[in-house]
């Protein structure tokens, strides 16, 4: 597959049409541009490839002889300036292939040029139709160009596509489709082309942010861009650069309840919390043959921040100030081996730096349902050397496809140097408790703080996917995952999809899926492990202390019992079982519709409890007086989730095109987390309840209305139900130094927020400086406002029953927000 510079084109959809029209069979492009499709009965048939990534669809009549194998070079034309954009970035046709279910969210470079993306945020854009069910501990899982990262590693206008939920049970990837973002990125060309944007905000056109004084005095301004070309002569090497520049001057805003209670000399309202971003990606790719290519990419990408983590109840001072620095080196090795046999190899190398630093140095005061002040306390450096491998095999064999590999995301050495709350943190109960300066608990660390240690995760696996029949397709596998500090020898994770088309037609398809995965620790936890061994830090907590001197007479941090964090004996890795079924039907050519009822059921799930808590009537005496909090990680969460998802693709008579995608869901589980407590460290009941991501309802739309006039708009809407959160007593009665601990009789998670609403419009317009087949040169204006609307959308609610803020919400999502952008591509 070859676009009109010449260069191979990766992750196209290319189907197999009878000569009645129905698609027998749909295959996707490999790295190298390569497909190949599984044996067909001798006849005339047609190779159609859909408009797509910005190309015209493509039609070619092929006749397959007895005993014939065929050979097919497909060039590819762009599409007219002012052809629609294939919003789904789906195929026109319903086909049985694993990779082609309707309820997933997928998008091309033409969608995301027209849809409104604030801050050129691609993966923040998309996110909203992941599953928190589907989500592993360690976070959405990312994918770029086949390998597992922590970000994109190009700017925003060298992305050729996004999706999410492609394939769920496939079992190359350890997480559900549902909770994976998988990213591909452009190839280089053997012409040059290029992309460049200039994107500008101002506070003086945006909305006033609730609890706000005034206006946020804000702006932003990103240069971003990519271009691409040969290097040297014959169009065998080519090169692709990408970059962006991204300077935001933004306020974060003060509860004024909060300020009024604290009474903190100096305090304000609007605090500046600037963010500056540069990101720089460099590739060299190079066609050794016709079936051999190679290339080699750095990365790099800094962020600085100042204040960060303030608002709503925590003050200015509060803030910490990080500069994050990662630096990556990709190589990417494809051979076609044969028609039938290709091989990948993948080696990803990182290097990151991350220091945090609080803005202050004082002590920490923290109000529960009142005010945090103080200085932050959290001056740690994390560092890391990592080195991610992939080396999978593809095969092709009649009616099988066979794929196996190993993958290892992670073979990272860490390192930390925690200087955290080392002058000490207060906690008070209630605004009342501190005008009394009656705290319930004083905490402090001291030690050297440095650890190192490797964090490492392998996983291996093998699947076939077999064409059963031209209208059945199913798909077996079998995977395993190992990571280091929890017991992983029986993560053993079998994974089974099938799609089924009734009729002659094939335009519905019947598909059911299930599959075992196991989830991730991450390196935090580890760390902690490492860190609260009693001999690297002293950690103390000390409950009900003394305001003016917490320490007791005599006694410094090192004479006192030390706080820990240690496994359970039983300590293994959570293992969740998700399964679905439904049903896609094409309405008309281009669109269609699905209905997916999802379940899963999560045993073993991560939590954490005191088992040194004190103990008795009183709950007065720790067990082992020798140590203070011992925080033991435990697997013994449970958690259920039942979800149906209604997902349209595609046009709406003239006016719109695009993805539109409604949940109706519900999960209950009995832990918040690696890092949550129960309330009674000796006492589960209440605790099993909606888990704190339940929204009973959700509503996600991506697409574009009365495309190709100058009226157009890219729309971006979101309204889901409001999420649980917890009522507490303000009273530290099981004195554990937690405080969340609940009046008599209430269970976990009985209050409810406010829903969210949110529409975000983008007006633009494409200028023709040149325009043929095979070359186009354009310059585009937009104008974005994000939440058009100016609802207000309400977060950060009080469930201290002493709180004056009981039921209330602290802080608030931005207002209406006003974004130019210019653009010139060639």
């Amino acid at each position: 597959m070859f676009d009109p510079a010449g260069a191979r084109v990766k992750d196209c959809t290319v189907q197999i049409v009878s000569a009645a029209g129905v698609a027998l069979q749909q295959v996707t492009t490999d790295s190298l541009g390569l497909f190949h499709f599984n044996v067909l009965p001798p006849g005339d048939y047609s190779m159609v490839v859909p408009a797509d990534h910005g190309f015209a669809e493509e039609i070619l009549p092929i006749r397959i002889a007895p005993g014939n194998v065929s050979h097919q070079d497909v060039h590819l034309h762009l599409s007219e300036v002012n052809e629609k954009v294939d919003v789904s970035g789906d195929s026109s046709a319903a086909t049985t292939d694993q990779g082609s279910n309707a309820d997933q969210a997928t998008a091309s470079a033409p969608l995301i040029e027209k849809i409104p993306v604030l801050n050129q945020d691609i993966i923040a854009t998309f996110t909203p139709f992941l599953s928190q069910t589907g989500v592993n501990s360690k976070g959405v899982t990312l994918v770029v160009d086949g390998i597992e990262t922590k970000s994109s590693g190009v700017s925003a206008s060298a992305i050729k596509s996004v999706s999410i939920n492609n394939d769920p049970y496939t079992a190359e990837s350890r997480s559900p489709g549902k909770g994976r973002i998988e990213i591909v990125t452009k190839a280089g060309t053997p012409k040059f082309h290029g992309t460049l944007n200039f994107t500008f905000r101002d506070a003086s056109t945006d909305g006033v942010t609730p609890f706000a004084l005034g206006r946020p005095v804000e702006q932003r301004q990103i240069y971003e861009g990519n271009i691409t070309g040969p290097l040297g002569l014959g169009g065998k090497t080519t090169f692709l650069i990408s970059g962006t520049r991204q300077t935001d001057d933004l306020q974060a805003i003060v509860d004024q309840g909060a300020l009024l209670v604290a009474t903190i000399p100096g305090a304000t309202a609007n605090i500046d919390t600037p963010t500056h971003t540069t990101l720089f990606a460099a590739r060299v790719a190079r066609e050794l043959s016709t079936n051999h290519r190679i290339s080699l990419q750095y990365n790099v990408e800094d962020i600085i921040t100042r204040n960060q983590g303030v608002g709503g109840l925590v003050l200015g001072d509060a803030g910490i100030n990080t500069q994050s620095r990662e630096d990556d080196l990709v190589f990417n090795d494809s051979y076609t081996v044969s028609p039938k046999l290709v091989n990948q190899l993948q080696l990803f190398l990182e290097k990151d730096h991350n220091p945090v630093r609080s803005s202050i140095n004082a002590t920490r005061i923290i109000v529960d349902g009142g005010f945090t002040t103080g200085g932050a306390q959290a001056d740690v450096l994390d560092t890391e050397n990592n080195v991610k491998i992939n080396e999978i095999v593809s095969w092709s064999k009649g009616h099988h496809f066979i794929k196996a590999g190993i993958a290892i995301p992670n073979l990272s050495r860490r390192a930390w140097e925690d200087q955290a709350n080392r002058l000490g943190t207060f906690k008070f109960a209630s605004v009342a408790d501190y005008n009394a300066m009656l705290p319930y608990a004083f905490t402090e660390q001291a030690g050297a703080g440095r650890t190192v240690f490797w964090a490492n995760e392998i996983g291996t696996f093998v699947l076939d996917q077999v064409q059963v029949h031209p209208n059945l397709q199913m798909s077996f596998g079998l995977r395993y995952d190992w990571q280091t500090y929890f017991g992983s020898a029986h993560n053993f994770s079998p994974r089974i999809s099938l799609a089924f088309a009734p009729g002659k037609q094939r335009t519905t398809i019947l598909r059911a899926g299930a599959g075992v995965f196991y989830d991730r620790a991450g390196a935090r936890p580890l760390s902690e492990l490492r860190r609260y061994n009693g001999n690297v830090l002293r950690a103390v907590t000390l409950l009900n202390p003394n305001y003016a001197n917490p320490i007791p007479s005599g006694q410094t941090i090192a004479t006192l019992p030390t706080d820990l964090v240690m496994t359970a004996p039983d300590a293994g890795i959570p293992l969740l079982t998700h399964y679905s079924v439904g049903v896609d039907h094409q309405l008309v050519k281009g669109t269609s519709i699905a209905f997916t009822y999802r379940g899963s059921l999560g045993l073993n799930l991560f939590r954490s409890a005191d088992v040194n808590a004190p103990s008795g009537p009183a709950y007065l005496d720790r067990p082992n007086p020798a140590y203070g909090v011992v925080r033991q990680i435990q697997t013994n969460g449970r958690q259920v989730s039942n979800a149906l998802d209604v997902t349209f693709k595609g046009t709406a008579g003239r006016w719109f095109n695009g993805l539109a995608q409604y949940t109706l869901s519900h999960t209950e589980n009995n832990s918040g987390g690696i890092a949550w407590f129960p309330a009674n460290q000796y006492d589960d009941s209440g605790e099993y309840a909606r888990a704190n991501f339940d929204q009973l309802q959700r509503l996600n739309v991506l697409g574009t209305i009365n495309e190709g006039h100058w009226l157009s708009l890219g729309l971006a809407a979101n309204i889901y139900s409001g999420t649980p959160y917890t009522e507490t007593s303000g009273v530290d009665t099981f004195n554990t130094g937690i405080l969340n601990a609940r009046p008599a009789g209430v269970a976990r998670n009985t209050l409810t927020t406010a829903g969210y609403a949110n529409l975000d419009l983008r007006w633009s317009h494409d200028f023709a400086l040149t325009k043929s087949r095979e070359r186009s040169t354009a310059f585009t204006f937009a104008v974005d406002a994000f939440n058009a609307l100016n609802h207000t959308n309400y977060s950060s609610y009080v469930g201290n029953v002493q709180s004056q803020f009981f039921q209330q919400p602290t802080s608030a999502l931005a207002a209406r927000r006003i974004q130019f952008t210019v653009r010139f591509k060639f």
